[in-house]
């Protein structure tokens, strides 16, 4: 017989309990226990309090899908007697708002204030379910193949409910082993969850519902995320089990990731190398990871030999399907390139629309691609790690900087930085005579050749910014003296814009940290910007964003002026890409209006802590080369971004220098097509490159 129990009160540190403890019957934790083997039945009086169920440490029950306890204390207790499963609850200390609609067995107790147990010796057999009121009405069913809840299913079980006016109420529930699937047979592993639910107060306000096991959503019939019970010894007894049967399959065992600063690692792969031996780039690394939600695959990435593309698969064997990126990360020339895959954001090759469910069952990477010229092709990866969570937890400052006057410039190195993901580039900062550090570059790895102006004395310091763009402290600080200095190439259109904006851009994001997502961009704009594709080539680009697309076809820059407000709401980004535009007329008046436009979004954008960056619309139609209506918007548009301090995107000028426009544009010379989706991709990641060279700084 099975026995539960358990108890709730608002607040409380229940159901912190952590992956990879000691399991035993004095250290509870979610998902995982001991069993607590009695030889006598606990009183069934739906209080809990006979000394038996004291052998069993309160269990913790908390959010479903998170280690967090919850907002109403949960705890059960589970014994085992030669002949019984017992459970024991105790939750609730708002008595008055009870739920119990259910008064017949069988009925929709689930839809009440309830506990739940689900519970097998030998899922061959059946899984079984088991829910019960305040008022003790029991709810029994079991689940065999493609049968779901049968009902027919009725067990001798007894449960008992009671309810302690504005403290609490308890459960208690025995069921005979043998009515559970149950072999004889030492040493078992059973399957297990218990749960709790809390009708919403109010219509259409979600329940309240807990889980002893962490699981990959909030559907209770998730098998494979139920917790074990380790150690159950099951005697033959002619009252009790006298069934005999091979074991089980075991359930499946999963990587247990270790706490590393604020996320959860599962695999460091470390730095690693993908040759195409003949059919492209192909490598397979084994995990076995459940769920989906804010899982991570990082790297630092560079191709060489043609690789253009990190494509890769995620096999889930609950589904049965591998599941693959929407935005295949891409290169640019052999440069490297700092990659996060949000998993909760794949598909499923069979669904190309969709996206991955929750609960999932991981049980491989695998990077492919397509062959090279001359099968030359290969992918270094730095780095290489499986996370789970959000980083917030910065690298520590570099060792070792070395700094060497040579011909070519100032050597500089220092030592490899360790980090609790990995380490996406460094910044260097340099001093001259007067003392003040200025950001003069960034590199992938633990050296860069700088070339000061002048000769002189000079002092660097580098810092550490890893995957998520936290910045570690700055390392100390080097001198070296150089004969002479070296010249500089003229600025770019980019660069130059950024002297221009960068003190104005630091200042929204500041405003902004803390409370817009960071790593999240929304892509606002009309039909250019609601096309798929679009958002896909910009977050393959961008490597380690979330991108967002909210796009309107055939509206203007009033409409965005009017809209965006709701849109920031909505998405609360860091950085907000506008391309708006193209539909507007292009008289003279009409611009300046569209300007005006244009500037409101910014503002609204700035208010928020939201960095704004507004692209140039593209060339429309074939018959005039240089597009003149756009230009002469776009010239309009840059003059007005210039004077704001707004980063610049450039669209329409790199559109046009790239030469025959009808591989860029479909038929209607106005929306993207062919190579018109990964040049705009392209071209929002210089944008965004520079305005990431002026906040991955610190004073």
């Amino acid at each position: 017989m099975v026995l539960a129990g358990g108890c709730g009160a608002r607040g409380g540190p229940a159901g912190q309990g952590g992956a990879g403890h000691a399991v035993g019957p004095d250290r509870p934790e979610r998902g995982l226990m001991r069993a607590v083997l009695v030889d006598a039945l606990p009183a069934i009086d739906g209080v809990g309090r006979d000394g038996l169920w004291a052998k069993c440490p309160p269990l913790p029950l908390g959010e479903c899908t998170t280690e967090k306890p919850g907002i109403l204390k949960t705890t059960a207790r589970v014994l085992f007697t030669p002949t019984h499963l017992c459970v024991s609850y105790c939750a609730e200390p708002e008595t008055d708002s009870l739920v119990a609609k259910a008064t017949g067995r069988d009925g929709q107790v689930w839809a009440d204030d309830c506990v739940e147990v689900f519970v097998t010796g030998d899922l061959r057999v059946g899984l079984y379910h088991f829910a019960v009121n305040s008022k003790g009405v029991l709810y029994d069913a079991v689940t065999r193949g493609s049968k779901r809840d049968d009902t027919s299913y009725n067990s001798s079980a007894r449960v008992k409910a009671r309810v302690h006016p504005g403290t609490g109420w308890t459960v208690t529930l025995a069921v005979p082993l043998k009515e559970l699937g149950a072999y004889v047979g030492k040493d078992q592993t059973w399957l297990l969850n218990l749960n709790r639910t809390k009708p919403g107060t109010a219509p259409g306000q979600p329940a309240g519902e807990w889980s002893w096991a962490i699981m990959g959503s909030n559907d209770y019939h998730q098998v494979m995320d139920y917790g074990r019970v380790v150690g159950v010894n099951i005697p033959s007894r002619p009252d009790g089990v006298t069934r005999t049967a091979s074991p089980p399959p075991p359930p499946p065992s999963y990587d247990k990731p270790t706490q590393a600063g604020s996320v959860l690692v599962y695999h460091r792969f470390g730095d690693v190398e993908i040759p195409d031996k003949g059919k492209g780039p192909a490598r397979t690394f084994e995990v076995r990871i459940r769920n989906s939600n804010g899982l991570k695959l990082a790297f630092l990435a560079r191709p060489a030999g043609g690789v253009k593309q990190v494509p890769l698969n995620m096999f889930d064997r609950r589904a049965n399907d591998n599941t693959t990126s929407k935005a295949y990360r891409r290169f640019i020339d052999e440069r490297w390139l700092p990659v996060i895959y949000f998993c909760d954001r794949f598909r499923y090759n069979a669904v190309i629309s969709g996206t991955v469910a929750r609960s999932t069952d991981y049980t491989n990477i695998r990077f492919h691609g397509v062959p090279t010229p001359g099968g030359k092709g290969v992918v270094y990866l730095r780095d290489f790690v499986v996370y789970r969570g959000e980083d917030t937890t910065p690298p520590p400052a570099p060792q070792g900087l070395e700094a060497a006057a040579t011909a070519k410039g100032v050597e500089l190195t220092w030592k490899r930085v360790g980090d609790n993901t990995g380490i996406a580039l460094y910044v260097i900062s340099r001093a001259g005579e007067d003392g003040r550090f200025v950001k003069v570059g960034e590199s992938f790895l633990p050296g860069y050749l700088d070339k000061p102006p002048a000769g002189g004395k000079y002092r660097y310091r580098v810092l550490a910014v890893d995957f998520q763009d936290n910045l570690s402290p700055w390392s100390k600080s080097v001198s070296v003296r150089v004969a002479k200095g070296f010249p500089s190439p003229a600025p770019g259109p980019l660069e130059s814009d950024r002297a221009g904006y960068a003190e104005h851009v630091r200042r929204i994001h500041a405003a902004g940290a803390g409370k817009v997502r960071k790593g999240w961009v929304l892509a606002f704009g009309d039909s250019l910007t609601y096309a798929t594709n679009y958002r896909t080539a910009i977050e393959a680009y961008l490597g380690r964003y979330r991108v967002e697309a909210r796009g309107y076809p055939g509206r203007r820059t009033s409409f965005g002026r009017k809209r965006i407000d709701a849109d920031l709401e909505a998405v609360n980004p860091e950085f907000c890409l506008i391309l708006l535009g193209t539909n507007n007329s292009k008289s003279d008046k009409a611009i300046a209006a569209a300007m005006e436009d244009l500037l409101a979004m910014a503002r609204s954008c700035e208010r928020r802590g939201t960095v704004p960056i507004i692209a140039t619309i593209p060339p429309r139609g074939f018959k005039d080369p240089d597009s003149k209506p756009e230009a002469r918007y776009n010239a309009a548009l840059v003059k007005t971004c210039r004077a704001n301090k707004i980063p610049i995107c450039y669209l329409f000028e790199t559109f046009q220098a790239w030469g025959d426009r009808r591989k860029l544009l479909a038929g209607d010379g106005v929306h993207w097509a062919g190579e018109g989706f990964p040049l705009t991709g392209y071209v929002w990641k210089l944008a965004m490159d520079q305005v990431n060279f002026v906040l991955l700084d610190r004073p």
